[in-house]
Formats: C-alpha cells, sequence, structure tokens
C-alpha cells in the first residue's frame, strides 16, 4: 500500500522521547483541525498528511497558528488575586500574624491551581491538558516539582516558538525561555529566565555535573520550546506506558500512516501493529533531593 503524500515533515531523534512526543503533540493539533489526517516515522523524520492538501506552508500555518492562540490557566483577576493574598500573607507574617482563614483557604487554593491546574489551549484548537493529574503518579511521567508553574512555562514556550524559522527543524530550534509578558511585574522582569519541563533529553543536567543547580541559581540555559510545548500537549492523548523498574517507561514508533485515535494505542504498545519499534527511557532526578526530573534517552527494545 503506497503512502500519502506528505504535507507535514518534521526532522527528529526517535531515541529522545521528547522528540517523539513533540511529534505526536503534532499530529494532535493537525487532528483538532482536520481529523482525516496522519501521521507516520520514517527513520529521523515524521511525517504528516492532511488530504486534499500538497506540502507547502501546512506546518508553518500550524505553528504559526499555536504561537498566537490563547493558552489560558489563571485568568488575570485571579493571578492579581493571588498575588495580592501572597503579598499580605508575607507583610502578616512579617507581624507575627496570619490572614483570615478564608483568605488562607483562597491562597493556598489559588496557588495550587497555578501549579498543577488544568492549562486551555483556545481555538481553534480546543484542547484541555490535565494528564499531569493522574491518580497513579507512577504511571505518569511529570518532571515538575510542586513550585513550578505550569501555565508561565507554556506560555514562555509559546512566546519562544515564534522565533522558529527553519520548520524541518522545528525540534532543534533552541533558545532561552522568557518570563511572559502577564507574569511581568516590572520592565526587566521580561528577560527572566523560565524554566522548561524538561521533556526534552538534552536538556538533562545533574547538579553534580553541572557542579550546581540550574533550577536553584536561575542559570540561562538553552530550551527548545517546541519539543517543550508539543511534547506537553502530546501526553494528553499519547502516553508512555510504565514499565517493570520504577520511573521507566516504554513507548513506540509506527512505519505506516495512522490518525491520532489510532496511532495513540499503538504508540503506548497497547495495540501491536507490523512495522512498530518499541524505545525504553527513564525519568532521572536533576537533584540530590529527588524533586525535579528529566527525560532521559531511550533505548530500543524490540520491534515488529
Amino acid at each position: 500500500m503506497r503512502a500519502p503524500q506528505a504535507t507535514m515533515v518534521v526532522n527528529l531523534d526517535t531515541t529522545n522521547p521528547g522528540h517523539v512526543i513533540a511529534c505526536c503533540g503534532l499530529l494532535e493539533l493537525a487532528h483538532r483541525q482536520c481529523p482525516a489526517v496522519e501521521g507516520w516515522f520514517d527513520g529521523p523524520r515524521f511525517l504528516i498528511s492532511i488530504p486534499g492538501e500538497s506540502e507547502g506552508n501546512a506546518l508553518s500555518h500550524l505553528v504559526n497558528t499555536l504561537t498566537r492562540c490563547q493558552i489560558s490557566g489563571l485568568s488575570l483577576t485571579e493571578r492579581d488575586d493571588r498575588d495580592r493574598l501572597e503579598k499580605e500573607s508575607r507583610q502578616l507574617k512579617k507581624q507575627g500574624s496570619k490572614l483570615p482563614p478564608d483568605q488562607e483557604q483562597r491562597r493556598r487554593d489559588l496557588g495550587e491551581r497555578a501549579r498543577a491546574g488544568l492549562i486551555q489551549i483556545e481555538e481553534p484548537f480546543r484542547l484541555i491538558l490535565d494528564w499531569w493529574q493522574a491518580g497513579d503518579e507512577d504511571a505518569t511521567p511529570k518532571t515538575w516539582a510542586g513550585l513550578q508553574e505550569l501555565h508561565k512555562i507554556a506560555r514562555a514556550a509559546q512566546d519562544a516558538l515564534a522565533g522558529a524559522t527553519e520548520l524541518a527543524l522545528l525540534l532543534d530550534y533552541g533558545c532561552i525561555l522568557r518570563m511572559p509578558a502577564e507574569y511581568c511585574k516590572a520592565k526587566a522582569d521580561g528577560q527572566k529566565a523560565v524554566e522548561p519541563f524538561y521533556f526534552d533529553a538534552r536538556r538533562f543536567a545533574h547538579a553534580l555535573d553541572a557542579g550546581f543547580s540550574l533550577d536553584t541559581q536561575d542559570a540561562e540555559t538553552i530550551a527548545h520550546p517546541a519539543v517543550e510545548l508539543l511534547c506537553l500537549v502530546g501526553l494528553q492523548r499519547f502516553r508512555p506506558a510504565p514499565a517493570l523498574v520504577r520511573g521507566t517507561f516504554d513507548y513506540w514508533t509506527w512505519g505506516h500512516p495512522l490518525g491520532a485515535l489510532v496511532a495513540a494505542p499503538v504508540f503506548s504498545g497497547v495495540s501491536p501493529i507490523p512495522g512498530r519499534q518499541g524505545y525504553r527511557f527513564r525519568l532521572r532526578f536533576r537533584d540530590d533531593q529527588k524533586r525535579y526530573k528529566a527525560f532521559d534517552f531511550a533505548t530500543p527494545v524490540g520491534g515488529e
């Protein structure tokens, strides 16, 4: 059977789980705009076919749409309310006092929602992201700790993604993620670096290797915004399967055109098909307190 003509082509490293899941995220977004799209892996390339379209501006259009759509978490009013309550709480603490119980509960609830609440990718994708709220944390490849604000990281990656130009190398575009405008309280805040999710296996660095913790030293290091944002999207439907060893996961690539609904169980190993290739990776701790994790590179584990 002859494969359809590719409309989008992205280079990747299939041993980098962030790359593979980001490609799944790209397929998910394309599916949201046209449910008939199909995607498949061809060596170091991921291809997407959109019926009725030829290779041209489709990938550019999708990326531009993603960089311009609204990504929402807490509303502006909720962020202002949280900032106000946090400021009042600090001031009262210095005076040996506390917020009233109802306001303290509101402060805690808003903080929890900012860190772990769902993220909405608005029109035209209409996608809700909340996969990290699954009950069994061992079955979820979550890399961040409780103090990191997910919406802020997603927005920083979205802003940075606008700088990508050579879209076949989209997953290799690197830059420093900067503070999104809605989180800036002063003009200089826009130059503050934002730590990524660490979905890209190239990003991993343990404190013992670097000589210090990147998370506590405000170090400015290169991230890959397409990998970070698209992987966050991809994990909503395309979930790697927990392996026998805790903290390790399996995923599978496929060599035949599949739609998002069919490809997801193939990716997680539920639906074995000819031409698939399995990989296994682990989450590696980034500090000695085991608070932060990162995706490691994968090794092949079998194929059909």
